[in-house]
């Protein structure tokens, strides 16, 4: 189990979090003409998921990474990061902070607003459908850039594997082969993904996401191999349904 969601208060969406400018610039008319986003890096779109609002952070417990999405505000982690599995909706309302390290906070606090968990992992945390899209409340990818996901990837890829281990203040970086652990779950043997990673991506050298981790055992037993779920083409569905989302309530889920 690399981090789970867990909340001893409500996760209450945060107000006044100071939206971003980007993109935009002069014309000599006037009118604004669009910007390209930034490139994204394990510096810039890794970030740490907090327990707590923009005002009270709280204590860090999961990983997500900005993907690229229409509006630039869409994230991939683990769904157990969100969800407890026992058929109570996915929490939102928790803080995201893309290149947290050492108490800084580079490109802003973004609180989650939406999360896209697949029925399966609602209903009974099914490992296979360990995957959550969530959407933050603005473009953080015009800040920093957004990872392409990359949907049946296969095995056998070198990977860097980026997350935020609860007891360290900087994410930490683990590099390996993925492997066919099962038809639904990729296997990274990679020592070093603690408590906390869950949810962080695994990036291919050409900057794509192909897996995260998390799936079984929420990924892993020991420190010494990690696991995710495999990303099949049915999760680009999921994807489609964070970027227009249904209304959902903010709910508290109990610590697991």
């Amino acid at each position: 189990m690399r981090g789970t969601l867990r909340g001893a208060r409500r996760l209450t969406a945060a107000v006044g979090l100071a939206v971003l400018l980007a993109g935009c610039a002069a014309t000599e008319a006037g009118a604004p003409l669009p910007q390209p986003r930034p490139t994204a890096t394990a510096q810039t779109a890794v970030g740490a998921l907090f327990d707590g609002s923009a005002e009270d952070l709280g204590d860090h417990y999961c990983s997500a990474s900005v993907v690229d999405s229409p509006a630039g505000d869409l994230l991939l982690t683990a769904a157990h990061c969100v969800a407890s599995g026992d058929g109570t909706p996915a929490a939102t309302g928790m803080a995201f902070v893309p290149g947290y390290h050492d108490g800084q906070e580079p490109y802003g606090v973004w609180t989650v607003r939406s999360a896209a968990v697949d029925p399966h992992f609602i209903a009974d945390a099914d490992p296979d459908y360990d995957v959550a899209f969530l959407t933050v409340d603005g473009p953080v990818q015009n800040v920093t850039g957004g990872f392409p996901v990359t949907f049946d990837p296969g095995a056998g890829d070198p990977v860097d594997a980026v997350g935020y281990p609860m007891e360290d203040d900087a994410p930490t970086v683990r590099s390996g082969v993925t492997e066919q652990y099962s038809p639904t779950q990729l296997e990274l043997p990679a020592p070093g993904l603690e408590d906390g990673t869950s949810g962080g991506p695994w990036l291919r050298p050409d900057g794509a996401i192909v897996g995260l981790t998390g799936g079984y055992e929420q990924g892993g037993y020991t420190f010494d191999t990690s696991y995710s779920t495999y990303l099949d083409p049915g999760f680009e569905s999921l994807r489609d349904e964070a970027v227009d989302p249904p209304e959902q309530p903010q709910v508290r889920a109990d610590a697991s």
